[in-house]
């Protein structure tokens, strides 16, 4: 609807133009210069500086020209005004001999600011439920719609009408209409009152999914959408189903379209069209951490090998301390690829670290779900282990554990977090019938957080584990807990924390508990932060003798674009090795 007189108010609709932005009140040049006067406010000087014509005439222009120029500025002022809420104001425009010229001048007096009485809404789909309650919209309209008594700026009122708009649209709506959208100004009481009546329709669902790709199952392409036709057609959908396909792995590039001209009754059909990542992947990288050395290490994976989605990966580790090679085959679950998948997995893996040396074995497969930001999983491996603490006899012992796992992260940066939980947790069990060496329940579970306070970030962890086993002389390492090291107790080497033999050797324990609190606050620009910790924990065999070993320390966190780089200088409180021991490593590990 178009603006229109009415006597003793304005009513504008959608046909009223509404300029932002920043001026002066003049422009450099040796032509004539508009003057404006009168006007304190910025944003009024800025507005009106920007709605006015250029002027194109230079000292010489006729005055009919100037006087033309005039009438137009004043008009493109008076709107200027109106925008921020300003109706009754004066302007008085002249022309004014300056410097050898015939300068335009507007003398403006704003006047009283227009304030907002009223802002109705009636919001309503086909079954006439009100959308003003509806979630998508109530935090929006929440900050959108002005207070009572607040001064009228129309950009106001067009953010509120176009915010609506969209997210009515993009819920679904697809048949939405304005039948009111009104912005009415009383000018003789300085009152405006907004006025939105919308009638939504219903809301459409997904039709038919069409993935335009080659290299999967028609269906099992479909379900890594994650819609199915018949759920709600909204805008966020369409964005999960983007990141869904991308997120599998299969694809470099999706694209997806709905076919809003073709709906038909109360569906929309949706047609994807996707490219196919490289079959194959490889990785090579090089790095150091003070719990395992230098270290080299390389990875291949294959994304798709069959038109089911199988894959596969395998990855190996060359450290100073430790060296690890492992293969993982995965088989999505064709009824929920998105979220369960079926592994089948082997490792090799050789230690040796403060007189302790192992070489395991192991081979399992497991049942992987993910739901919402929890990941379960039920699994069953059987490990082979060498162990040899210190000068003792070697231990060869064999389990079949059977077990499940369960964990839930959410953080805002998973890359560099400063606020989030993490949790994860797990719990196995071996029978000595059942081709193990000894019978035992273990389990471990781990809890850590960051809050920021201001500019500070606060990080805390706590990590529990306790075994019961009828012949703990039998374990291999793997299964024994010992504490200490970069991602434990900072100011001890790795591992070297726990119950030792009648030597001093570290044999590890059956229980174990570790606590860190950190604080980190920024300290050049938004990458680099300083941090201040305090560590305690050990592994012991009994819960009614426990010694607590703690350090403390200060490092820097650097935000690279791989991630969180940590370097620490931690001091060890007790041991009989009082020396500062410095820390590194990449990646933000609780």
């Amino acid at each position: 609807m178009l603006g229109r007189l009415i006597p003793w108010m304005v009513r504008i609709g959608v046909g009223t133009a509404c300029v932002f932005g920043v001026a002066g009140s003049g422009w450099a040049g040796s032509g004539p210069h508009l003057q404006l006067i009168g006007l304190t406010d910025p944003a009024l000087v800025r507005n009106v500086g920007l709605s006015v014509p250029p002027i194109r005439f230079d000292c010489s222009a006729p005055e009919v020209m100037v006087r033309r120029y005039l009438a137009s500025a004043s008009t493109a002022a008076e709107q200027a005004l109106q925008a921020l809420g300003h109706f009754n104001a004066t302007i008085q425009s002249r022309a004014i001999d300056q410097n050898d010229c015939r300068e335009p001048q507007l003398d403006i007096v704003a006047g009283p600011v227009v304030h907002v009485t009223d802002v109705a809404l009636d919001l309503r789909n086909a079954a006439g439920d009100d959308l003003t309650q509806a979630p998508f919209l109530q935090r929006f309209l929440h900050s959108a719609v002005p207070e009572t008594g607040s001064p009228l700026n129309q950009a106001a009122y067009t953010d509120l009408r176009e915010g609506i708009w969209s997210r009515v649209r993009g819920q679904g709506y697809l048949d939405a209409r304005w039948t009111t959208h009104e912005l009415i100004v009383d000018p003789v009481h300085n009152t405006a009152r907004f006025v939105l009546t919308l009638e939504a329709g219903r809301p459409y669902r997904i039709g038919k999914i069409s993935v335009d790709q080659s290299i999967l199952e028609p269906a099992l392409a479909e379900r890594l959408t994650g819609s199915r036709p018949g759920d709600p057609y909204s805008t966020r959908t369409l964005v999960a189903m983007n990141q869904n396909l991308i997120a599998s792995g299969y694809f470099s590039d999706v694209r997806v379209r709905p076919e809003v001209d073709n709906r038909q009754s109360d569906t929309v059909p949706i047609t994807i069209k996707t490219t196919a990542a490289p079959r194959s992947s490889y990785e090579a990288r090089v790095g150091y951490g003070t719990d395992t050395g230098a270290r080299i290490g390389a990875k291949m994976a294959r994304r798709y090998i069959n038109a089911a989605g199988h894959h596969w990966k395998a990855d190996f580790s060359l450290a100073q301390r430790q060296q690890t090679l492992n293969a993982t085959y995965t088989i999505p679950r064709l009824s929920d690829p998105l979220n369960q998948h079926y592994d089948l997995y082997a490792t090799v893996d050789r230690e040796k670290n403060l007189g302790i040396t192992t070489l395991s074995s192991t081979t399992g497969l497991q049942w992987v779900r993910d739901f919402n930001r929890w990941t379960s999983a039920l699994f069953t491996e059987y490990l082979v282990e060498r162990s040899q603490f210190g000068s003792n006899p070697a231990i060869t012992s064999h389990y079949w554990l059977m077990g499940a796992r369960l964990g839930w992260q959410n953080l805002n940066d998973p890359l560099f977090p400063t606020r989030g939980l993490v949790f994860s947790s797990s719990l196995s069990t071996a029978a000595r019938p059942l081709l193990s060496s000894a019978s035992l329940l273990r389990g471990q579970m781990m809890l850590g957080g960051l809050y920021p306070l201001g500019k500070w970030i606060l990080k805390g962890r706590v990590e529990l584990g306790g075994l019961n086993t009828s012949n703990f002389t039998q374990l291999p390492k793997t299964l024994r807990f010992f504490a200490g090291g970069d991602q434990s107790v900072r100011g001890y080497a790795y591992q070297s924390l726990g119950p030792t033999d009648s030597t001093g050797q570290a044999i590890g324990g059956q229980y174990l508990f570790t606590g860190s609190v950190e604080v980190m606050h920024p300290v050049h620009g938004q990458n680099w932060y300083g941090a201040a910790f305090v560590d305690t924990g050990n592994a012991f065999d009994t819960l009614q003798r426990i010694h607590l070993f703690t350090g403390a320390g200060v490092g820097v966190r650097w935000r690279s674009p791989v991630g969180m780089v940590r370097v620490d200088v931690a001091y060890p409180f007790d041991g009989t090795r009082r020396v500062p021991r410095l820390s590194l490593g990449i990646g933000a590990a609780f």
